[in-house]
């Protein structure tokens, strides 16, 4: 029979019919649900729809009573109560309500062998004749959900989430099952100003050790990031989209909003994590991380919003007490870091880890202000850690940095396919050796797309591979490798990238030895290639693709190197020029043609000048082209200076505007002529 509320009228209301209606069938859902797991069976051991029907003589024992509703979840018959609250938060209806209405007591079986009661967390605790196969049901708003009473239990202590303990010592135990516990089962409040992290912190330390979740819903959860929460090993961390962990404001140099130390197997889930960078008490300091990660193992940050920290943050590094393992397999994946003070995230101790479809954007305040500082301490090492297609745009700093502090303590890592865009620096590997850089973007920097050099920690930088890389209009260089008379870098890679429309070099090599620099395309630079230093030896500079430049391929007192099967064509100045006493260098089947753009019959294809001696110059082809604006010689050894040059077998037919070949050096041999 429906009980329904009448109207002021007399007559039965609408809504009290539909209330009424949804109670009757939302008892007998339960009723059908006790019938199977209940006391009583039919006889014969059937199974019906999945459960095994046992005699009527064979009672169910409490326990395996507790493990049905663990698999069934008995709040699932009344909607997933605890899971719906968890979204609903302070403004959800009571689940109970729905279902009972004000009633206090309900026989949900036919044979009345189990009891429902609907009751608050203080009712419990003030229970003084728990019953032990009542099922009872809490219905304060944000802590719904099913409790039982064990009577085995004398000991456990009240954490107010998942066990309440009466004032005569009686233990109550919330039916989980399978879902997350939930923060506000622990008295989180999520108003956005109750320090709620001591009641996140009960949930978290509530995971068993063999692993669980906690479920923060939506709302502001206050933290006190001054003791911050620790997530143990095999523990989920759960953020609702709308949940956010905000720090409360402080004045301290060091803080964390997260700390993962020394733990295996941590997940941090969703949500919003954020600083207190606009509302700090002090004005110094630099490390107030949003989460901390150090001596861990196989931690995983995903889908999670990081912002506003007043230093990183992410950080990932060492314990500072007695372990001071480097972690291991850490996880950034699908992470926004946003407007963060210091770094978007710093890597300082890890082996093994993965950055990947995350962006690092908006990093400014305090040095470095980078977008991902991969930065070993002296001691530590960062290795096989992958950055991949990640936004490291718009930092005051750089996108993404390597920065070794020994000769091999940064190295076999691997940035691939990110965008480093508007930032002061793109991409910069200084002291590190052994790294990949592939097919990233690195535009618009106000300084430079990539930055290769020594620091002051090391001067080594080795055996780094720079392939497909996009440097698109910086301020200043494409690429350039920094080096000075007493760096040690050399045998780098710079493969098929793109430098184009930057304001002075497209690809820079100062003080830099074995570099392979190849299949490139530099247009519309400064410099399209440059080669500086006395100590920018052995270099080999082939098959590059160097066009529209204000200077082609130039070298600037560099010795000893290959330039062979460039193409260096319609440049505003020399196509290929060596100056300042570059000598020794082997300029090998070059073609330059139509270079000179910048004034009709004034530059060269090819020009040697200011002491450059002892070249080999063979085998290149130079064509003025067939543009009204054309260069003044094919070849031209400009200066008496400029001696001992080796120049033979160049086809420099039609070369030049005014000749093919112009030799005002001392000593030139062409034993072997050239075709003028």
């Amino acid at each position: 029979m429906y009980r329904a509320a009448k109207a002021k009228n007399g007559t039965m209301s609408h809504i009290g019919l539909r209330r009424e209606r949804k109670r009757c069938i939302e008892r007998r859902k339960l009723s059908a649900y006790c019938e199977r797991t209940g006391p009583l069976r039919a006889a014969g051991h059937k199974t019906i729809g999945g459960i095994e029907m046992i005699g009527e003589k064979d009672k169910l024992s409490r326990r395996k009573l507790l493990a049905s509703l663990g698999v069934t979840g008995a709040a699932a018959i009344f909607m997933n109560s605890s899971l719906l609250a968890a979204k609903a938060g302070n403004h959800g209806l009571s689940v109970i309500n729905a279902a009972y209405g004000p009633g206090d007591v309900e026989e949900c079986n036919p044979l009345h062998r189990c009891r429902c009661r609907k009751t608050t967390i203080a009712e419990l605790r003030t229970n003084s004749s728990p019953d032990a196969d009542t099922l009872y049901f809490v219905a304060d708003r944000g802590k719904e959900g099913w409790f039982v009473y064990d009577p085995g239990d004398t000991a456990s202590a009240d954490n107010t989430g998942t066990i309440v303990v009466s004032a005569a010592g009686a233990r109550f135990k919330r039916v989980i099952g399978d879902e997350p516990l939930n923060a506000r089962w622990f008295g989180a409040a999520g108003d956005g100003s109750t320090d709620d992290t001591a009641a996140i912190q009960r949930a978290l330390d509530t995971v068993p050790a063999s692993g669980g979740s906690v479920l923060v819903p939506d709302g502001v959860y206050m933290i006190n990031a001054l003791v911050a929460l620790k997530p143990n090993s095999n523990t989920n961390l759960l953020l609702s989209p709308a949940a956010i962990l905000k720090a409360i404001p402080n004045a301290a140099n060091l803080y964390h909003i997260v700390n993962v130390i020394n733990k295996d197997r941590v997940t941090i889930q969703g949500g919003t994590i954020m600083g207190d960078r606009n509302e700090h008490l002090a004005s110094t300091g630099e490390h107030g991380m949003g989460i901390s990660i150090r001596s861990s193992r196989n931690v995983t940050i995903r889908d999670t919003v990081i912002r506003d920290c007043w230093g990183d943050a992410i950080y990932i590094g060492i314990d500072s007490g007695s372990n001071q393992a480097a972690c291991e397999n850490i996880q950034i994946l699908h992470v926004t870091c946003e407007n963060n003070r210091r770094q978007g995230m710093s890597v300082t101790s890890c082996i093994g880890g993965l950055a990947f479809g995350s962006r690092f954007i908006r990093t400014n305040g305090v040095e470095p202000q980078s977008g991902i500082d991969i930065e070993p301490n002296e001691g530590d090492a960062v290795r096989d850690f992958s950055v991949v297609e990640c936004d490291c745009s718009d930092n005051k700093g750089s996108g993404i940095a390597i920065y070794g502090t020994t000769a091999d303590n940064a190295r076999d890592n691997l940035l691939e396919g990110n965008v480093c865009d508007r930032n002061t620096r793109g991409i910069q590997i200084r002291g590190a050796s052994y790294n990949k850089v592939l097919y990233n973007s690195c535009s618009g920097n106000t300084d430079m797309g990539i930055r290769v050099g020594g620091n002051t920690k090391t001067g080594k930088n080795q055996y780094n591979q720079f392939i497909g890389n996009s440097m698109l209009g910086n301020g200043t260089k494409g690429i350039v490798v920094e080096g000075t008379s007493a760096t040690d870098i050399g045998y780098n890679l710079f493969q098929s990238n793109l430098c184009k429309g930057n304001q002075n070099e497209g690809i820079n090599l100062t003080h830099a030895r074995y570099c392979l620099v190849t299949d490139n395309q530099c247009d519309g630079n400064q410099f399209g290639i440059r080669l500086v230093g006395a100590t920018c030896l052995h270099n080999d500079v082939s098959g590059n693709l160097i066009v529209r430049n204000r200077y082609g391929l130039q070298l600037w007192e560099s010795s000893y190197n290959k330039l062979q099967g460039n193409i260096c064509n319609d440049n505003m100045q020399a196509g290929l020029w060596l100056r300042n006493k570059s000598g020794w260098n082997q300029i090998l089947s070059n073609t330059c043609i139509g270079n000179g753009q910048e004034a009709h019959n004034t530059y060269d294809n090819l020009l040697i000048a200011e002491m450059s001696s002892y070249n080999t110059i063979q085998m290149n082809t130079a064509r003025k082209g067939s543009g009204t604006v054309r260069p003044r010689y094919g070849l031209n050894i400009s200066d008496a200076a400029s001696s001992q040059n080796f120049a033979i077998n160049n086809d420099l037919l039609d070369g030049g505007e005014t000749a093919s070949f112009l030799d005002a050096g001392t000593g030139t041999i062409t034993a072997s002529a050239n075709r003028l």
